[in-house]
């Protein structure tokens, strides 16, 4: 028995709706100022690299005035470079601007603004690289022990064990701290990748975290308030910030004490009966701390050590500089920076100055007389 079947007719697919592109043309610059912004995030630019393009940009768009972004040749860009020497005095400053230029000026030719990138027909100053100031093994052990409290001592360890960026650290949670193996997933510049640190800083950090287990790793510290009596001119009035009060909203809160019969002991005595204590502690909150916060702390225990000028950074090249002295190799190094470039990393080698001399007396012929 035969089965006969109806061969089925092909029939093209209907097109699919491809969303229309508007173009970048035609809009006003400050339109475009804030597409740019949107762009770098898009591009996993970091925060700092975001708001120094965005700052460049919008000091452009000012220099440039009506004139629009379109008819911007390499002599406007020129001019602008010129007008910034004036104000920074460093060689650093024009070059910055220039790459921050060519960047906002990638994105309008990515969008169809402008036919050429003409911070690209600018050529900027070639710096000379700069090497990294280091502190010595014995320079950061008095850093640490000049730090005032658990939690500042808790941040040098950290710094110095793991090489971090002071935004990474910020960033750290106590959930991305693994103790037992010691190592902490760190995320910064748009990458991932985990660092490692030893027991001094795992003893230090228990002590800091007292059982803690979530949250930011490094919390803002909160200083209390003990209220404060003043006069007012016609009597005494005490002021504080009461966080317990429902119609909060960071004013300060006034209560009148008494008058001229009244000396400021008594008028002291009165307002602790009349306010508790605990109208006056400030409830805890989860605060991150800043990079400005983190440096200051550093700043601070320098002074005290008197090892002048002191920053994060500055940890971070003593951290590469250190572990390329006792022998590593330049790529673990580089795997525990988050460097994507090895040349980056190559500057240390600049910096450890034992190794050149080890390698001397060892391999010289006549190299090992005193």
């Amino acid at each position: 028995m035969f089965r006969y079947t109806v061969a089925k007719v092909w029939q093209p697919r209907p097109p699919l709706r491809v969303p229309v592109v508007r173009s970048l043309k035609n809009q006003p610059n400050a339109r475009l100022l804030r597409l740019f912004g949107d762009w770098l995030i898009s591009q996993r630019y970091a925060r700092t690299t975001r708001e120094a393009y965005g700052r460049v940009a919008f000091r452009f768009c000012l220099f440039i005035g009506k004139q629009s972004l379109q008819s911007v040749t390499h002599l406007d860009v020129r001019r602008y470079l010129i007008d910034v020497m004036k104000r920074d005095l460093s060689a650093e400053g024009p070059s910055r601007h220039l790459w921050a230029l060519r960047r906002f000026f990638d994105f309008l030719y990515l969008g169809g603004v402008v036919d050429s990138v003409a911070p690209r027909f600018v050529r900027g100053r070639r710096l000379s690289q700069k090497i990294p100031r280091t502190l010595g093994e014995g320079e950061v052990l008095r850093l640490m022990n000049a730090t005032e409290n658990v939690r500042d001592r808790a941040m040098v360890e950290v710094l110095y064990a793991t090489g971090c960026r002071a935004g990474e650290l910020t960033r750290m949670s106590v959930e991305d701290v693994d103790f037992n193996q010691r190592r902490i997933h760190v995320s910064g510049k748009g990458k991932e990748r985990t660092v490692l640190f030893g027991t001094p800083a795992k003893r230090v950090l228990l002590r800091y975290l007292e059982g803690r287990t979530r949250g930011r790793l490094f919390v803002d510290d909160q200083h209390q308030q003990k209220g404060y009596v003043g006069w007012n001119g016609r009597g005494w009035v005490a002021y504080w910030a009461d966080y317990h009060s429902p119609h909060f909203h960071n004013t300060r809160t006034g209560l009148y004490l008494g008058g001229k019969t009244m000396t400021r002991n008594q008028a002291e005595k009165k307002f602790r009966l009349l306010v508790p204590r605990e109208r006056l502690v400030r409830p805890a909150k989860d605060r991150c701390l800043c990079t400005t916060a983190v440096n200051r702390v550093l700043q601070k225990a320098a002074l005290k050590a008197k090892l002048g000028r002191v920053t994060a950074h500055m940890l971070r090249h003593s951290f590469a500089t250190h572990l390329l002295d006792h022998g590593a190799d330049i790529r673990v190094i580089q795997d525990l920076l988050g460097h994507s470039s090895l040349v980056t990393t190559q500057a240390y080698a600049k910096v450890s100055k034992r190794n050149i001399s080890l390698a001397y007396r060892k391999c010289h012929p006549r190299g090992h007389g005193q």
